[in-house]
Parts: C-alpha cells; structure tokens; sequence
C-alpha cells in the first residue's frame, strides 16, 4: 500500500485542501480499479504520517470516504475497498444459508422475501450456502465477505461460521438454530412452541399414544418429543435420506414416498408429524397407493408453508408458517439493525397450529 502513497501528489492551489486532494485521489484509484474490492487502506496513523496530514485530518478522510461507501472500517483490518457497485446503494446485505436447508421452501421463500425488500430499501443483497457437514470439509464462501457486508445474515450457522464472522467483525444476525454465544449478536427464533403445545393437547384429547416425527436425514428440526413425553404418549423419529438426484423438491416428494411404500403396517404409529411438507406429500402418496385412510388408519399433521400442501382433498391439520410474512419480519429486523439507532428486541418466527381434515378436531 506504500505505493499507493507514492503515487499522490498535493501541490496547493488555494481551492483543494490537502485533505480533500487525497481523498480525491484514493476515489479516483478505487473507481480506477487501481485498489481492488477488499484491498486494505493504510490505517489512520500511517496515512497521516506517509500524507503529511496530521492524525485528524487523516481521519476525516476516511471518515468521508466510508461515508460515501467507498471504504468500510474492519475491527483488527482497518479500512478495506467496497465493491463500486455498493457506493450506489445503502449498503451490502449478505445472507448465508446452510446447503441442508437450500431445499427447504421455507429457506427459499423467506430469503427471496427478504431479497425484494433489502433491495427495495435500496440495499445489494447476496445469497452463499455453507456446509453444515464437517466430512465434505466445503469451504465457506469466504470471498463474499472481502468488501465487508453491511449486516451479515446467518440461517442455522454453524460453530465454523459463527467463529467466522465473530473474527472478521461482520455485524451479524443469526436466524433459527441453537442459540448463539452471548458475544455472536442478536437471533432471531424459530419458536414453535405454542403450536407444539396445541398439538400435544390436541393428541391428548383424542387419546393418541404413540407419535412419530419426520423429517429429512441432517435437518435442524423442533422436537414436539418433550411436550408429548410429558403428556404420557411414546414419541420417535424418522429419517428421510436424500438423493442426490436433480429436482430438489421432487427428490424429497419421490424419497418419502419410496419410504412409505415399504413402511410394515404394523407399525404404523397414530400420528405421524412432518416437519416438512415435501416429505409429507410423498408419504401420503405412498399411504393412499397403499389404500391407507386418513385419518382413519393414521392421522397426519405437517408444518406447512403458505400455499404447499400435501397432495389430499381437503385441509391439512398443520403447523403454519407463512414464509413470506417470516422474511418481512427479518427484514424489518434487519433494516433497524442497518440503521444503527436505537434497535427493538429480535422478534420470534412463531408458526400457527391449524386444524385440518388429516387429524380432525
């Protein structure tokens, strides 16, 4: 970066300072393309002694050029080059999701709520996946973060990213998961318990014993287990594998349906709980082959996402989460948190419970 120094010059003509001439000089650099997006500017106390401007002078020409979305400060970095697309906006949002959960509609749609708002408020908006397997050793998406985000969203992250971005200084929000370390920032829950509850005492209710949840093999799920344990009924797991074939939702839909199809009937339990609608539309596609009634033989409830039901005549019994209202409600969390005034407590995700033709009132 000595170079970068050597190259300005400041001859003074009575009209530019010497502050504004080096300040003019770095934007002219920077919209060269001379200092890449993620190069690192001198700190403060180098600038100030390699320019002749003293200490304050030197800091009101960072200040400027932050202000005006060409550099952002970095705790232990110093100031690094944004992207010159960014200086037109507000700022840069970048969203990280699990590659687990890029099949979730519910991940899906949240984020592209989430996108068509930040970017309507005048922010860019990135979306990158991580790896929530540690034996396919996939690296973080680490070049995402050069130019330094604005607010750094994370979706089930894990301990690798969590570290991550706690070093780098990113602002950061964490979404759903187990919940993070005091110094990793403020999260936002996906808090099923009322429905869970409902649901438990709606089983209660119509003297269910033995209940089975399923969900898709490496998911992050909630447990409806401790509140039916509890109420004295016998609660286990299903796994559905994953294929690696194209289509992600039809690979999920063609996964449990196979599954199901050579489930014995003998132990079929009460009811089955999905925590994911496409595993819940192939399992009742292998039930009704199977010549199954429902909710006669096997009564079903499944957590549903606005407008994706399994394939059945009539409602679904349901833990509802509209998905699109989720992502506005991040967003408008993420928009206080990008204000840097006074930010309100995180708010909770918090599904419905919904009765249904599947598991009847």
């Amino acid at each position: 970066m000595a170079d970068l120094l050597d190259r300005f010059t400041y001859k003074p003509d009575g009209a530019t300072t010497h502050a504004d001439a080096l300040c003019s000089f770095i934007k002219k650099e920077i919209s060269a393309g001379r200092l890449k997006a993620g190069a690192p500017l001198p700190t403060i106390k180098a600038l100030s002694e390699a320019s002749g401007l003293t200490f304050r002078q030197a800091r009101g020409v960072m200040e400027r050029l932050a202000h005006e979305k060409y550099v952002r400060s970095r705790p232990r970095v110093g100031a690094v080059v944004l992207q010159r697309g960014a200086r037109s906006l507000h700022g840069r949002v970048v969203l990280a999701l699990p590659d687990v959960d890029v099949s979730s509609y519910h991940a899906t749609q949240l984020a592209d709520a989430l996108r068509r708002r930040l970017t309507r408020e005048g922010y860019a908006f990135t979306t990158v996946v991580f790896s929530r397997n540690a034996r396919r050793r996939q690296p973080f998406p680490e070049a995402e973060f050069a130019d330094a985000p604005d607010l750094a969203i994370a979706m089930y992250a894990t301990p690798r990213v969590r570290a991550f971005l706690r070093e780098t200084g990113e602002r950061r929000l964490f979404l759903y998961g187990g919940e993070p370390a005091e110094d990793d920032g403020p999260w936002i829950r996906f808090s099923a318990e009322s429905a869970i509850e409902r649901f438990a005492a709606h089983c209660v209710r119509s003297g269910v014993r033995r209940v089975k949840q399923v969900r898709l093999e490496g998911g992050e799920t909630p447990d409806a287990a401790p509140a039916l344990s509890a109420a004295g009924m016998e609660c286990g797991w299903m796994n559905i594998p994953r294929r690696n074939a194209p289509g992600r939702y039809e690979d999920i839909e063609r996964s449990a349906c196979e599954t199901f199809l050579e489930l014995p009937e003998e132990t079929l339990p009460d009811v089955f709980l999905f925590w994911d609608d496409f595993a819940a539309r192939g399992a009742l596609t292998a039930l009704l082959k199977r010549g199954m009634d429902i909710p006669g033989d096997v009564k079903v409830a499944t957590l549903s996402n606005s407008g994706m039901g399994p394939v059945y005549a009539e409602p679904l019994t349901r833990i509802e989460c509209d998905a699109a209202a989720a992502g506005e409600k991040v967003a408008n969390y993420a928009l206080a948190l990008l204000a840097k005034g006074r930010v309100p407590p995180p708010p909770a995700i918090t599904p419905q419970y919904v009765f249904g033709a599947t598991f009847p009132y």
